[in-house]
């Protein structure tokens, strides 16, 4: 499934996407769905079933949440459809699938606060609904920039800045409060670290993609990157020089090691 900046719904099934080598240049998508000229793509969500008790979670810039039955999406036209209505000034930042397993949401905003409350504060709403507010903010000109869902305390949260500073603290670090309060401190921001970015769950088994605002790609082992309390600024974890800033921050896959023979197979005959 894709979802816009304009909070339209579109899926596709993955075998009527070109496979390509890794240095290939790629397909437009706007080839493969039928997106409207003033659409960004802002979340792609894959999923093998449209079950009764897993939702869609859609997280706004402007702080607000809504939760709909991921069923009402099972069968949608080619041209998409509205997942959820938006302000004239919002748009949509992120949107996340939950299961019966899922506690708690989790929401970052870009000066750097965020907060943590029970998923069951917000009920599931239909497919055209607005929704209801998730945070409310403390500074002018703040934001929402990322979000994500949480299964137990015990998870861990990454949160990453525009220097590529990087924060790894545990979810019970962040104490759980009533949706739409003005949260807490999830980075403490001086100018060595900008603005905050997004967050991802941590997950040792996977590494973090960050992208820069010059187009570089950067890949993080999560297991080098060490825990640190809230209310700190936390540790180098991407590189960035110049004028250039972390843009975006994703998890992916660990290399394959047969991917690393290669590479140094290349730097032997360079």
């Amino acid at each position: 499934m894709f979802v816009t900046d304009k909070g339209q719904l579109y899926w596709l099934k993955v075998y009527r996407i070109p496979e390509g080598s890794r240095t290939a240049k790629g397909k437009a998508v706007v080839n493969l769905i039928q997106l409207r000229p003033d659409e960004k793509i802002m979340e792609i969500i894959p999923t093998t079933d449209f079950n009764e008790d897993k939702s869609l979670v859609f997280f706004t810039r402007n702080g607000i949440v809504k939760r709909t039955k991921l069923a009402e999406f099972k069968n949608i036209r080619s041209v998409g459809v509205r997942a959820i209505t938006l302000d004239d000034t919002d748009e949509l930042v992120t949107a996340k699938i939950a299961t019966d397993g899922v506690q708690n949401l989790f929401i970052v905003t870009k000066k750097g606060m965020c907060i943590r409350f029970d998923i069951n504060d917000t009920r599931e709403l239909g497919r055209t609904a607005r929704g209801v507010t998730g945070i409310r903010f403390k500074e002018k000109g703040d934001e929402v920039v990322g979000a994500t869902v949480i299964f137990n305390e015990d998870e861990e949260l990454l949160t990453v800045s525009e220097k590529g500073i990087g924060k790894r603290t545990t979810a019970q670090e962040y104490r759980l409060q009533k949706r739409g309060g003005k949260g807490v401190i999830a980075m403490k921001l001086t100018p060595r670290t900008k603005d905050l970015v997004g967050v991802v769950i941590v997950d040792e088994n996977k590494d973090l993609m960050a992208l820069g605002s010059s187009g570089k790609m950067i890949r993080v082992d999560m297991q080098t990157i060490r825990k640190a309390g809230r209310n700190t600024s936390g540790v180098k974890v991407v590189s960035v020089s110049g004028d250039d800033i972390v843009a975006s921050v994703a998890r992916c896959p660990k290399k394959e090691p047969e991917d690393i023979d290669v590479l140094n197979e290349e730097s032997i005959l360079e």
